[in-house]
């Protein structure tokens, strides 16, 4: 797992911890920045669709792995890419 993973999971950690534990506002903040994450990585999904079917494997790994990792996991698809033809 590349630091950049890791750095994704800390804040997905960190938001549940606050929806759960923290003062109200604070839980807010996280649910609104969780939510927030999921729309972007949902349309990057579709907009970076084209890199993923090139790179071959099973669409539903690459949506996964895109809403957990979004930019993190398609651009070193994308580079590859870009660097063989």
């Amino acid at each position: 797992m590349q630091k950049n993973q890791i750095g994704s999971w800390i804040l997905y950690v960190a938001c549940v911890l606050a929806l759960l534990w923290a003062p109200a506002w604070l839980g807010t903040i996280a649910g609104w920045l969780l939510g927030g994450i999921l729309v972007i990585h949902v349309i990057e999904f579709f907009v970076k669709r084209e890199v993923m079917e090139k790179a071959g494997g099973s669409m539903g790994g690459h949506f996964v792995q895109t809403l957990l990792y979004g930019f993190f996991h398609w651009k070193p698809l994308e580079d590859e890419q870009k660097a063989g033809g």
